[in-house]
């Protein structure tokens, strides 16, 4: 059985070690080997701590049998071009064995809902323009390149987007 949460202090580090599986299979062969493996779960799920404590984000956890299996980590975007009315998805990650299994698609689904309560009328994600599997399932998620593209760690990134309906209040 699956349930989804928001995030607590406590899941920190079980976030933190799902994302440096999930870079692991996502980005090798994209990414330097010695960057993937220098990758530290205490050391992310530290910095994710203070980041939090000092700026905004939401963030909601995908448990099966108890256990953190997924996340995904949104607020308003952070882009220079965009009004307070945009969101974006700064970070989904699931573990790689449970990947095609809905759950990305479910974390996705509860931050468009969160942003369309908002009153967002935009959701935003950055990608690695070497990504497939991630490029695929943005797009399967209605998301569109808009042909904005900025480097991160000597690596191209290219930026999806997806109108989103406000919530009717």
């Amino acid at each position: 059985m699956r349930l989804y949460r928001k995030a607590t202090p406590e899941d920190d580090f079980e976030i933190a070690r799902i994302s440096i599986e999930g870079w692991k299979h996502a980005y090798e062969g994209i990414m330097p080997d010695d960057t993937l493996n220098a990758l530290d779960a205490d050391k992310r799920a530290e910095e994710r701590g203070g980041y939090i404590k000092e700026n905004p984000l939401s963030s909601v956890v995908c448990l099966e049998a108890g256990k953190p299996v997924g996340f995904i980590d949104y607020e308003k975007c952070r882009d220079s071009d965009c009004d307070n009315r945009v969101g974006e998805v700064w970070a989904i990650y699931v573990l790689p064995e449970r990947i095609g299994k809905g759950i990305g698609k479910e974390l996705f689904s509860k931050a468009l809902t969160d942003f369309s309560r908002q009153g967002f009328h935009e959701a935003r994600v950055w990608v690695l323009s070497e990504n497939k599997l991630a490029r695929d399932f943005y797009e399967r998620q209605g998301f569109t390149t808009d042909g904005a593209q900025k480097e991160y760690q000597g690596l191209l990134e290219v930026r999806y987007r997806k109108a989103i309906e406000p919530a009717e209040v």
